[in-house]
């Protein structure tokens, strides 16, 4: 899975998030599939230090971007999470400059914490 140049440093490689899921196993990758083409990965993690679960990692290949495959993953895993777990709300975050990625997510509910982690990222909580 690749992003555009524009978009690498906004998020880690596929291939890191998986090296990152074996090390550390509270993390929970997952391909994301149109019919029998992988077009994507997702990973969400129940943070140990927090005890919020965290929607960790979102990418879509280069090829399949601005088909809607980004809202519908994170719509799946929203659902995924509730349904297995029933949390109050999960967090996701961002890097400031990556504008699309705050409209989608404020698009699809949502909202920012007023919170900077990893130095810079700005987190998002959706409330269920």
């Amino acid at each position: 899975m690749d992003v555009t140049e524009a978009q690498e440093d906004f998020v880690a490689s596929t291939m890191y998030s998986l090296a990152e899921a074996k090390i550390f196993t509270e993390n929970q990758p997952f391909a994301i599939y149109d019919e029998e083409q992988m077009v994507g990965f997702i990973m969400y993690s129940l943070d140990p230090d927090d005890n919020q679960y965290w929607v960790t990692r979102l990418l879509i290949d280069e090829k399949f971007q601005q088909k809607g495959y980004c809202s519908l993953a994170m719509k799946n895993i929203l659902k995924l999470i509730k349904n297995e777990f029933n949390p109050k709300c999960v967090y996701t975050s961002f890097e400031p400059e990556n504008k699309v990625a705050e409209k989608l997510y404020l698009k699809l509910g949502f909202l920012h914490t007023g919170r900077i982690i990893d130095d810079d990222e700005l987190v998002l909580e959706y409330i269920y």
